[in-house]
């Protein structure tokens, strides 16, 4: 199979590519990244497996995103005795073509185009190869399967059996027979995994059922057995647990009573202490009242010396508010007097300002009127080109067209008189003649001549007509020469101009035009900045209303102005730096002040608030001493004491006689009692159901039979034996005869593997240098790899070295295979794991074998191929 051209149109976001690949050699097709290198292969893909109207999401996938239109595919190949055409058109319009170019020319479209393609494919071409001869970006460094590829197995057993008959192997021709029927028998007994199956199967399955059926009525019998034995033994158990609970109600009985004169201790206890707790209280109220009276006489001294300081305080503070007050008032007039100062000085500010802003704007004014007056001249000039311009319809496409439709009309007029008939007449004395109808007359010895590429017809008057019919390859030219005639004249009136010489002046009047619009149109972007012509009107007028209606101001002298202005902001930070030294001194005399008046305020709130403070403990003391004199008081409390005393020890003392009963001991018993009597009830009820259970069962096992349920399982046992070891017999015997033939089978296929295994350490020691050996296993599978004598696992090697083994592998095969089972091989952005030295000796590896096939390379990196001699290299553009 050969690749000869791929055309996409509208695929992904490719618009149109078209891409003729040599027949032998390696092509190195480059391109940026996402120029569609990779979808490359991914078209020809769908167009030999996907029908034109499939809904596939690998269909859907490739419709362009930019238009509303179909993705197109097309590509020529060969294989075997067929060259074809193939296009295919997905999504809009869907279309499928077939144009079968040798053996015989073939035409067909549809679905039996896509048949066509698919019988002559399966015909020549080992997909599985084709698949497997494949380097992809997503999979460079997945290890190559070519198990299921047929030519090359065919390649592979040529290879073998060259070897087989230089070992002058002797074969008897009955062998496949023989490995079918043994395989057959084999079949009878296993699955191809290994798995009983069949006869062996059910003879195993009913010797595992019987064994089951057997150790069942067994179980079934000894639990009989066991059931008499435990209904004894409970039985007996019963009769000790009654004696046990007798016992334990008596200890119950007496834990009971201790516990209960416990529980009367405690009673008694309990009311002592209430008692106790009430006669506590009262004497900490009593305390309480005797403190409270003591703390007010105390309290009532400390308020009276504290108001005495507090009147002298006040006193003092009033004198240093008057004092405040006189200060704050002269710092506020200060402050006003320099507030007055700074008002003046921004008034004088102000009008410098003013002064100085509206000369500024006169200079500025009369720029921007300058400016205005060149723009407008530009812009004039600018609409005349345009003008011009506009009256010119001839574009440079016109002229391209009107030129390669002159150059059509010299080619088919030179074809014309190369393929017409030249004719040509001499009168032998005076003559009248018609060529064509038209008049043509000749003196004596005068002579005429012309091409004739159509039909001429030649008449003597009264004598003779003749009639010139040139071939059908002059009538061809002709009809060329005024078709292209025809099109350079419609294109010349399309233009507007005469002659082929009139259009090309014009396009450079059109050039003249064009090329003095853009410098005017660079000069007015110059002239105009980032501004309009309306905002400089704009600004202009602005500028031109704030000039003053006096006259005088535009004889100022600008520096003189600047001066002065300079001189007011001078004079005006001198009042504000017054006028804020002014203000913060008003603010600090103010705020001492106000410290001032919040003292004697507070002074005053504070000795107000003592003596009504000094006035209610006055007259709380009184209300006291009138309910209750400080002499009573004093006898109550010690009375109060007396009573507390006296509850206090009534509690101990019952505490003590609680304590000696041992309460906590006394409680344990009675729950160990409770628990013992209570646990003893359970157990004695569980065993006696247990018993009536046992009974129950054993009534109803007398009724099942399972002794003569064992009987007749043992006898199935027995003969379900006698049927396995016979089968196992001729099972085993077959397996036996299987496992040797495989193993001689699987040696011969280690021979068929030789020719691929030595193939690949041919191409790899190119690479990877004279040690350079490998495992093949009986797939074609490289196991490993081995290098000055270290063995390293397929899947430990570095993916640089996988890449490469990949590429040496499909290459190996590609030069195993008869000329007629080849495929291409395509490799997608491969190597970008791989040292520039590696690279090179990998270069060296396409040349020993890229020329005998064709080699088709993807790659953003075309360096990485420099090593190869003779590619033919395809720049992709975006």
């Amino acid at each position: 199979m050969r690749l000869h051209r791929l055309v996409l149109t509208n695929y992904r976001g490719i618009g149109h590519r078209e891409i003729e690949f040599p027949d032998h050699g390696v092509v190195v097709v480059s391109g940026a990244n996402e120029v569609g290198k990779t979808s490359m292969i991914e078209a020809l893909d769908l167009l030999i497996e996907a029908k034109d109207r499939s809904t596939k999401k690998e269909v859907k996938a490739v419709k362009p995103t930019h238009a509303d239109v179909g993705a197109e595919v097309e590509a020529e190949i060969s294989t075997g005795p067929y060259r074809f055409i193939y296009r295919k058109r997905f999504h809009k319009r869907c279309e499928t073509t077939l144009t079968v170019l040798a053996p015989r020319r073939e035409q067909l479209t549809g679905d039996e185009a896509h048949e066509r393609v698919q019988a002559m494919l399966a015909e020549t071409v080992d997909t599985e190869l084709w698949q497997a001869q494949r380097v992809l970006q997503s999979a460079s460094t997945a290890p190559v399967d070519l198990s299921g590829c047929d030519a090359l197995s065919r390649a592979l057993d040529v290879a073998a059996g060259a070897a087989d008959n230089s070992a002058e192997t002797a074969l008897s021709g009955t062998e496949p027979l023989l490995v079918d029927r043994v395989e057959a028998e084999y079949l009878t007994y296993f699955t191809r995994t290994g798995r009983p199956t069949g006869e062996w199967a059910a003879a195993t399955n009913r010797l595992r059922a019987a064994e089951a059926e057997v150790a069942r009525c067994a179980a079934a019998v000894a639990e009989v057995d066991e059931a008499v034995r435990r209904h004894a033994e409970l039985t007996a158990q019963l009769r000790e647990l009654d004696a046990e609970h007798e016992q334990a109600r008596d200890r119950l009985s007496v834990a009971t009573a201790a516990a209960d004169a416990v529980a009367e201790l405690k009673a008694q206890l309990r009311q002592a202490e209430i008692v106790a707790r009430a006669a506590e209280a009262t004497r900490a109220a009593s305390r309480e009242k005797l403190d409270e009276r003591r703390r007010l006489r105390a309290d009532i001294d400390e308020k009276t010396a504290a108001i005495a300081e507090l009147e002298t305080e006040v006193a003092d503070a009033d004198e240093q508010l008057a004092v405040a007050r006189e200060v704050a008032a002269e710092a506020a007039a200060a402050a006003e007097g320099a507030r007055a100062a700074l008002d003046a000085a921004r008034v004088r500010e102000d009008a410098a300002r003013r002064t100085v802003d509206q000369l500024a704007a006169r200079e500025e004014a009369d720029q921007i009127s300058g400016r205005i007056a060149r723009i407008t001249a530009t812009q004039r000039e600018l609409g005349e080109i345009e003008g011009g311009l506009a009256g010119i319809a001839l574009t440079e496409d016109d002229l391209r067209g009107i030129e390669a439709a002159k150059a059509a009309v010299d080619v088919a007029s030179a074809q014309a008189d190369l393929m017409s008939t030249h004719l040509e007449l001499t009168a032998v004395a005076d003559a009248e003649l018609r060529v064509d109808g038209q008049p043509l007359a000749l003196s004596a010895g005068q002579s005429w001549s012309a091409s004739v590429s159509a039909g001429t017809d030649i008449e003597v008057p009264g004598l003779l007509t003749v009639r010139l019919v040139p071939g059908a390859s002059a009538e061809e030219t002709h009809a060329r020469l005024v078709e292209a005639q025809r099109v350079l004249a419609d294109a010349l009136e399309r233009a507007g101009v005469a002659d082929v010489s009139a259009a090309r002046e014009l396009y450079a009047r059109r050039q003249e035009l064009l090329a003095a619009r853009d410098r005017l149109t660079t000069k007015l972007e110059t002239l105009l900045g980032d501004d309009t012509l309306d905002r400089l009107r704009t600004r202009l007028a602005e500028l031109t209303a704030r000039q003053p209606a006096e006259a005088d101001l535009f004889g100022l002298d600008p520096d003189t102005a600047r001066g002065e202005l300079e001189a007011a902001t001078t004079a005006r930070q001198q009042a504000t730096a017054d006028c804020e030294t002014s203000r913060r001194l008003a603010e600090a005399a103010e705020k001492q002040l106000n410290e001032r008046q919040t003292r004697v305020t507070v002074l005053n709130e504070k000795l107000a608030g003592m003596r009504r403070q000094l006035t209610e403990a006055q007259d709380r003391l009184a209300q006291a001493r009138q309910s209750l004199p400080d002499d009573e008081l004093a006898l109550q409390a010690a009375r109060q004491d007396e009573e507390a005393d006296r509850a206090a020890q009534l509690v101990a003392h019952l505490t003590a006689e609680l304590a000696a009963r041992e309460p906590e001991s006394v409680a344990a018993e009675l729950d160990a009692a409770k628990q013992s009597e209570q646990a003893l009830r359970r157990r004695h009820d569980e065993v006696a159901e247990a018993v009536r259970e046992i009974g129950t069962r054993l009534k109803v096992y007398g009724t099942e039979g399972r002794k003569s349920q064992l009987d007749a399982a043992e006898t199935e046992l027995a003969h379900a034996r006698a049927e396995f070891g016979r089968v196992e017999r001729r099972a085993r015997a077959a397996k036996l005869l299987h496992s040797v033939l495989t193993r001689h089978r699987d040696a011969t296929r280690l021979r068929y593997v030789e020719p691929f295994r030595a193939e690949v350490e041919r191409l790899g020691r190119m690479v990877f240098g004279d040690t350079f050996e490998v495992e093949v296993d009986s797939d074609l599978r490289i196991c490993s790899r081995t290098l000055d004598g270290c063995t390293v696992p397929y899947e430990s090697l570095s993916g640089g070295a996988k890449e490469q083994l990949g590429i040496i592998a499909r290459l190996a095969s590609a030069a195993l295979v008869a000329k007629e089972d080849s495929v291409p091989v395509v490799i997608d952005d491969a190597l970008g794991f791989t040292d520039p030295d590696r690279l090179t000796k990998m270069g060296a590896v396409f040349n020993a074998v890229g020329g005998d096939g064709q080699v088709i390379v993807l790659t953003c990196s075309p360096q990485r191929y420099a090593a190869v001699d003779g590619a033919h290299h395809i720049q992709l553009s975006a």
